[in-house]
């Protein structure tokens, strides 16, 4: 005999409200240009030449990590 019990789970927090128009990249260069304390078109650049890199990828689904990753590579050692 098999018994299934459902049990409620409490939601996680909301996310934070993002602008309609605010892309990944528009948050990604926010959140960089905050943390590393750069100008956010410089970050801007870099990230559009990142995201570029990744243009002809089959798989387009991991690209924004990608992107933060290499992103956030090219400011270590910046501060």
């Amino acid at each position: 005999m098999t018994v299934v019990a459902a049990e409620a789970v409490p939601e996680d927090d909301e996310p934070l409200p993002a602008p309609p128009e605010a892309s990944f990249v528009d948050l990604l260069v926010a959140r960089v240009s905050r943390e590393y304390g750069v100008d956010p078109e410089g970050v801007r650049d870099r990230a559009a030449a990142a995201l570029a890199a990744f243009a002809g990828a089959r798989v387009q689904t991991f690209v924004p990590i990608l992107v933060e990753k290499r992103l956030r590579a090219s400011y270590r050692g910046c501060r």
